[in-house]
C-alpha cells in the first residue's frame, strides 16, 4: 500500500461485477496473512500483498488455508491485461 492510501479515496468500483468481491485491508492483517502463506506467491512472508487479486471456484472451501487457486496476481492498476487475461475465460464458464 502506499503512504498516501485511505479507504475515503478508495474506488470499491474498479471491478464492477456482482461475481467481485472487494475488500480495503487498512490494517494490512490479510495482505500479511496471505504473503506468509505463499498464496499464489505474489510476496515474500513477511511482506504484505496489495493491490492484488485471487480468483477461487465458487465452491471452494477453507480449512486452514486456501486451496484451489486458479488464478492470483499483482499489481492490478497496471497490469490490467494480465487480470483480463486470467478473468476473461473464467467468466466465460460462470456465467
Amino acid at each position: 500500500m502506499l503512504a498516501g492510501d485511505s479507504r475515503s479515496e478508495w474506488d470499491s468500483h474498479v471491478l464492477d461485477d456482482p461475481r467481485v468481491t472487494e475488500f480495503w485491508d487498512g490494517n494490512r492483517v490479510v495482505g500479511r496473512w496471505f504473503a506468509d502463506r505463499g498464496v499464489g506467491d505474489l510476496a515474500p512472508p513477511g511482506y504484505v500483498v496489495w493491490d492484488a487479486y485471487y480468483a477461487f471456484p465458487s465452491d471452494a472451501t477453507w480449512a486452514r488455508s486456501p486451496t484451489r487457486l486458479l488464478a492470483a496476481g499483482s499489481d492490478i492498476i497496471d497490469n490490467v491485461s494480465r487480470l483480463d487475461d486470467h478473468f476473461v475465460p473464467l467468466l466465460a464458464t460462470r456465467e
